[in-house]
């Protein structure tokens, strides 16, 4: 059996064995070691993983759901975590495992969100297996099926990576981004109401990688390689969505790109809407770094994992200026920013460095969540 682990921080008590509908989770607890560097005692070490989050989010019963990435094929595609004792497979093992009778065929969790009722929203984007991407809405104390929109072409394309979504509470649209090909990035717009997808601004400058503002990212990071020998990053175009307080304004912006764009959602909610008229009202919000995960706390100030400051920054709503809000060694990516319970800011790191090894083997700490404060408190799930 494939084991899951999850380390906590200050423990080395071996985990229980865990049993869920016949299935067991192997864990264990350790101490990490980060080799004296990133000591920065505004950032904290809430869990280390040896499986890389694609995203989390955080439920009203004060769990985490963790998507794993598909990159590293996981066995399940996503997990509870309870508490430091309690992993399990989300939302139940054979949808975690993709098994032919599960009620949900999930396949590749790329975005999550708990949104006011305790739904909990799951972008599957497919692409682990080639099937086609989905959103799902999954009622959590029920413990049952809300909702599935499958997105198919033209709302997708080839080469599609769908990577974050907001719901507007206000209509039955989400938006949801898709970096693609880089080229032909672009948003797309999804009824609940009809299951109608539209794509929108398709290769408009502000979804697309910015080729002027190359990504400058720590040497412990490296692109992967093309068979010519050439390496670059794929998926650096739109990617991190946020949504504020006053549900007036969808903020946006690529990973490889210099800048927040927003669009007003008064023109997103028409239905006859045309990337001409969008493209017309998007307006240049503030700079920022290159980063792929932003979220916004209940004062408009705009979150994000500053990937080559190795930082979580903010862009304050009062003067539209970006600055580091706590900067660590050990944060290589940080991604995933989500806000949780306590209205503390939590996040992952796609690599730890000084974990002691470049290489590092198959029980060796990789990733951790951590968890900062931010400017001010943002809602739990998003």
């Amino acid at each position: 059996m494939d084991q899951e682990l999850v380390t906590h921080q200050s423990s080395r008590v071996a985990w229980r064995w865990l049993l869920n509908t016949g299935l067991r989770l192997a864990c264990a607890i350790q101490i990490c070691a980060y080799a004296g560097i990133g000591d920065n005692p505004s950032i904290e070490v809430v869990y280390n993983l040896t499986l890389a989050p694609s995203v989390i989010t955080s439920v009203p019963d004060g769990s985490w759901v963790v998507g794993l990435d598909q990159a590293e094929k996981p066995r399940f595609r996503a997990v509870r975590v309870r508490n430091a004792t309690e992993v399990l497979p989300f939302p139940d093992e054979a949808t975690s495992l993709a098994a032919k009778a599960a009620p949900i065929l999930m396949d590749a969790v790329e975005a999550l969100q708990t949104d006011e009722d305790g739904i909990i929203w799951i972008l599957d984007n497919g692409r682990r297996s080639e099937m086609p991407a989905k959103l799902i809405a999954w009622d959590d104390e029920e413990e049952k099926l809300r909702s599935q929109h499958v997105l198919v072409a033209p709302a997708t394309v080839p080469g599609s990576f769908l990577t974050d979504f907001v719901v507007d509470p206000d209509s039955s649209l989400v938006v949801i981004s898709d970096p693609a090909n880089g080229a032909n990035a672009a948003l797309v717009i999804l009824d609940r109401a009809t299951g109608v997808g539209r794509r929108m601004l398709e290769g408009h400058v502000t979804v697309v990688p910015d080729k002027s503002r190359p990504l400058k990212l720590p040497k412990e990071v490296t692109p992967p390689r093309k068979l010519d020998g050439s390496s670059s990053w794929p998926h650096s175009g739109v990617r991190a969505l946020a949504l504020d307080r006053k549900r007036e304004w969808l903020y946006y912006a690529p990973v490889q790109s210099h800048a927040v764009f927003r669009l007003p959602m008064k023109l997103l909610r028409k239905p006859d809407i045309t990337s001409q008229a969008l493209a017309a009202a998007i307006e240049t919000y503030a700079s920022k770094p290159p980063c792929s995960s932003m979220v916004i706390d209940e004062k408009n100030n705009i979150h994000i994992g500053d990937i080559e400051g190795r930082a979580v920054g903010v862009i304050e709503a009062s003067n539209r200026t970006y600055r580091v809000l706590a900067s660590d060694a050990r944060l290589l990516w940080p991604d995933g920013l989500s806000f949780g319970q306590d209205g503390k800011l939590y996040f992952f790191s796609r690599l730890v460095a000084g974990t002691g090894s470049p290489k590092p083997g198959p029980d060796a700490i990789q990733h951790s969540l951590f968890r900062t404060k931010p400017l001010a408190e943002g809602r739990p799930g998003e």
